[in-house]
């Protein structure tokens, strides 16, 4: 299932989670995975100190709101931002 940009900013109330996200691209804490499908937020110094796993395909990561809540998080959202910017930087947008 693909994630689609309308739904996941309905999803993430208020500018919070979206402003956590670009903070993890901002710092470049997103890291591939030899699965393309599997990312890892990296912690941020002074700020955090879990390294969470996110499938995007399946929409999941191990932080506690995604866990309690079944609904997108910061960190699924830093990875779409990080998809996109791959897409924009190859040409493919």
């Amino acid at each position: 299932m693909v994630l689609k940009w309308d739904v996941v900013l309905k999803e993430l109330k208020g500018g919070n989670q979206l402003s956590k996200a670009r903070k993890f691209n901002k710092l470049n804490r997103i890291a591939e995975c030899e699965h393309p499908d599997i990312f890892y937020i990296l912690p941020i110094e002074g700020y955090n100190k879990t390294t969470y796993k996110v499938n995007i395909k399946h929409e999941k990561c191990n932080c506690q709101y995604n866990v309690r809540n079944n609904k997108p998080c910061s960190h699924i959202m830093a990875v779409l931002l990080y998809q996109r910017q791959q897409e924009e930087k190859n040409g493919k947008t």
